[in-house]
């Protein structure tokens, strides 16, 4: 049985580390295409919008078959999975005004911080205490982040810092949230619905905010709209699948080497480079996210 048992934990534990992986694989690809097609001329909310309808008839595709599980599912459970929905789409929201009025280097750190915030919900909506441990290779790859994205430069406070931040602690309460109710619904159900209710809300919402212009996204940066629509849902399918393995505190705290995985991409895509400062923080990064994997 001592083999047995053994021979579980091993697979369990690959398989685990293979989503963390493909959730900072995917989301970090998905940094740079966006920013590519951002750079090709396509407005912001546009490309947001456009990507979110892809992203609907994506999961719609994929999920298909698990639509019939809807009908189980109770009116408690519907509304939290009506619950999770919403809250991702105010988190990318919010996250977005925020970004707006900052600089892409203050957001790029500061939506990191969601690892911090995971600590308190997931204490009092789990009743899980986070070992100390892995608190403190959190925070080293949390430094290590820091200098990869920032450079070393000191930060200096914008007004949209804040909204930064409060997306980085609706994204914490949601990665929770998305464990808690894994109890009960299966997570094929939480990760369509997660990915459908907030795309949908998004799609409504910004043409009301704009008007109906943000359709010309379409027949500019149909490639790029594709393809992140495509790394979104393969990234949020990783993610989800990681939270019910190990749980919120690890996703997302594994989640810091996604700046990792794009500035690999930024290098190879865009011919960016990094600093001899840039390099001690990926370093940082890869660092700790060992320590903390083979601890866990």
């Amino acid at each position: 049985m001592n083999g047995l048992h053994y021979a579980l934990m091993k697979k369990y534990g690959l398989v685990a580390l293979l989503y963390l992986i493909g959730t900072s694989l995917f989301y970090g690809l998905l940094i740079v295409i966006q920013k590519m097609g951002l750079n090709s001329g396509l407005d912001p909310l546009s490309f947001s919008f456009s990507r979110s309808a892809v992203v609907i008839l994506i999961s719609l595709v994929f999920f298909l078959p698990q639509l019939k599980k809807l009908k189980s599912v109770k009116k408690y459970e519907l509304r939290d999975l009506v619950i999770l929905g919403i809250v991702s789409a105010v988190a990318i929201l919010i996250l977005f005004f925020g970004q707006d009025i900052t600089t892409a280097v203050n957001a790029g750190f500061l939506i990191r911080l969601t690892p911090l915030f995971v600590l308190p919900f997931a204490y009092f909506l789990l009743k899980e205490r986070i070992p100390g441990h892995s608190i403190f290779f959190m925070l080293i790859m949390l430094s290590g982040a820091y200098l990869l994205i920032t450079n070393g430069v000191w930060i200096i406070p914008h007004f949209g810092d804040l909204l930064v931040i409060f997306a980085a602690l609706i994204i914490a309460f949601q990665n929770v949230f998305a464990k808690k109710i894994m109890r009960k619904i299966p997570t094929d159900i939480i990760i369509f619905c997660r990915i459908c209710i907030s795309a949908l809300l998004i799609t409504l919402f910004i043409p009301f905010l704009t008007g109906y212009q943000v359709l010309n996204a379409f027949s500019s940066g149909l490639v790029y709209i594709a393809l992140t629509a495509v790394l979104y849902v393969l990234s949020v399918i990783c993610q989800y699948n990681a939270i019910k393995l190990v749980g919120p505190f690890i996703t997302t705290t594994f989640f810091l080497s996604g700046s990792l995985f794009s500035a690999l991409f930024a290098y190879v895509l865009l011919g960016e480079t990094l600093s001899y400062v840039q390099w001690m923080g990926a370093a940082a990064i890869l660092l700790g996210g060992y320590f903390l994997i083979k601890k866990k």
